[in-house]
């Protein structure tokens, strides 16, 4: 008998399967209550194990809480917290139940509350024990988006009908793009491995590269090699893996290049400064490095004024701040030491070396006594993430703005040396000290606020380097002696050289370092510059005529 589906065929059906769905809900809505308000442990017990046997994707997020012991009641419904707090022991709070939202005031801001506002529901470990089974699935509706990508990961190659459609919920409502091109890439393979034809298999092999998760070559390959279909669909397989780990060698090459560029603006940054001292003094000062570790401290000592003095522990202001205030201290502190101890050492060069490293270890142990072995100062809102170019390329915003703020302080410091009188002087007594003072230049006040100068831009370089590292007493020993070999390869004083040595050396670095070993890629730079000084002794932009003979 054949069966003709007419509207109202087709309208019954429709009712059917809502009052099916409405059933369940009701149901959902009956355990829940029965959960959070039991008359008995058995019914809570029940509750709990039907809940988990209906596999409702409303009621996971409140399986979930059960399953990471946070739930909690607050004015007698069900909430959770999130994982750390947000402030001083308070959480964000989140609704479980009918629906997963985040609890805002009338503001729009989130609800924050300390644990003691909120009252904990106890499950027994025996009632938890039940939801073991669809652990994996509760997490799919986490709020913790690693939580999530665990879970994407544990339904690899599932084969269950009902996980597949439980994942494809899941990620219409994906929020984070990691976890979405994760749960994409398991989903696809699962299609994949169930796929009864091979059109269908290279329509799911496309996806997966489209996609393009990190695993999606691994996935491809093995696919490959089991030959599931033919051996045109596992060539085709094979093809797309090479494509994509082609791709990927080539973003590699980007990121190294980025790495090598962000690493050559810190060792621009750290050796303007030294270029222009040593240039004018011939000072060779083993304690500029610790100039750039006092601009780091300072930038940690204007987070703690932010937080403890003025009560503004949430704002990036405090970067911004501690910007001049770091060339501000440094230099300070810088035009105090050749006041004290270079003024008497510019004709001798072993001496001011020594009495500078010796300066540099006062430094250092004084600020281990002052705070201690480790510090860090909070990374600004505003600079932390990336931009994603692409999948598997991510630029950090906190290199982009090291890169750009080197970019503004070469164009300055090329302004003040080319484009002003005082620019002028110091190129004058860099040049020749005795003639500059027989025309009237005051050498010894063009030496003292060169080296506030110069301090002061190391001092901005160590407040730009706790955007990428800890704060500790001696951070300048490991830039120290890469800013002088930028220095000397460049050419003494000659800002052009320095800017091209500081990127040859920070490029040079990383791509060794992406071959060899660290230590190995440091060695390979060391034996290229003495090779390199054996020809050019006098740098890159050597002085020429007169200058250069004397």
């Amino acid at each position: 008998m054949k069966i003709s589906f007419t509207p109202r065929w087709i309208l019954l059906i429709c009712l059917l399967l809502a009052r099916l769905a409405g059933t369940a809900q009701d149901s959902a809505s009956i355990y829940t209550a029965q959960l959070l308000q039991p008359s008995a442990d058995s019914v809570r017990t029940h509750a709990i194990g039907r809940l988990a046997a209906l596999r409702i994707p409303a009621t996971f997020p409140l399986l979930m809480a059960i399953n990471d012991k946070k739930l909690y009641l607050l004015d007698q419904k069900a909430v959770t917290i999130d994982s750390k707090p947000s402030g001083e022991g308070t959480y964000r709070l989140y609704t479980l139940y009918p629906e997963n939202t985040l609890m805002k005031n009338s503001s729009g801001q989130p609800l924050l509350f300390p644990l003691s506002a909120l009252q904990a529901v106890d499950i027994p470990r025996g009632d938890r024990l039940q939801l073991a089974g669809i652990a994996s699935l509760l997490n799919l509706y986490s709020n913790d988006a690693q939580k999530r990508i665990l879970a994407y990961t544990q339904l690899k190659n599932t084969g269950d009908s009902s996980a597949q459609q439980l994942l494809q919920d899941a990620l219409a409502r994906e929020t984070n793009t990691d976890a979405s091109r994760t749960g994409k890439d398991v989903l696809y393979a699962a299609k994949l491995h169930g796929a009864t034809n091979a059109a269908n298999a290279k329509a799911y092999i496309d996806s997966i590269t489209d996609n393009w998760s990190d695993n999606a070559p691994v996935l491809l390959r093995s696919y490959a090699k089991s030959g599931f279909f033919n051996q045109e669909v596992a060539t085709y397989a094979a093809e797309k893996a090479a494509s994509l780990e082609k791709r990927y060698d080539g973003l590699q090459r980007i990121q190294n290049f980025f790495s090598g560029l962000s690493l050559g603006s810190i060792l621009i940054l750290i050796a303007l400064g030294l270029s222009i001292v040593y240039g004018l003094a011939g000072i060779i000062n083993m304690a500029h490095g610790e100039f750039m570790m006092i601009g780091a401290y300072t930038t940690y000592c204007t987070q703690l004024f932010f937080t403890n003095v003025l009560g503004i522990p949430q704002t990036d202001f405090f970067f911004i701040a501690a910007l001049p205030i770091s060339f501000v201290v440094a230099g300070a502190l810088g035009l105090l030491l050749e006041r004290l101890v270079i003024r008497h050492l510019y004709a001798k060069p072993l001496e001011s070396l020594l009495a500078t490293w010796g300066v540099s270890l006062i430094l250092i142990q004084t600020a281990r006594l002052l705070f201690g072995d480790l510090t860090a100062v909070k990374t600004p809102l505003l600079l932390t993430g990336g931009w994603q170019v692409s999948p598997h390329l991510t630029l950090p915003y906190n290199r982009l703005f090291i890169i750009a703020l080197t970019l503004v302080m070469v164009l300055l410091t090329y302004a003040m040396l080319y484009r002003s009188r005082l620019g002028l002087q110091i190129r004058a007594v860099t040049q020749n000290r005795q003639m500059s003072a027989c025309l009237g230049i005051e050498t010894r006040r063009i030496a003292a606020v060169t080296f506030f100068i110069g301090s002061g831009l190391a001092g901005l370089a160590g407040c730009a380097i706790t955007l990428v590292g800890n704060v500790v007493p001696d951070m300048g020993q490991t830039y120290i002696v890469d800013s002088f070999l930028v220095v000397v390869t460049g050419g003494v004083g000659k800002l052009a050289g320095t800017i091209l040595s500081g990127l040859g050396i920070g490029f040079f670095t990383k791509v060794l370092e992406a071959f060899f070993q660290a230590v190995y890629g440091k060695v390979f730079i060391l034996v290229f510059i003495m090779l390199f000084m054996q020809y050019k002794p006098k740098g890159l932009f050597p002085d020429k005529g007169r200058i250069a003979e004397d």
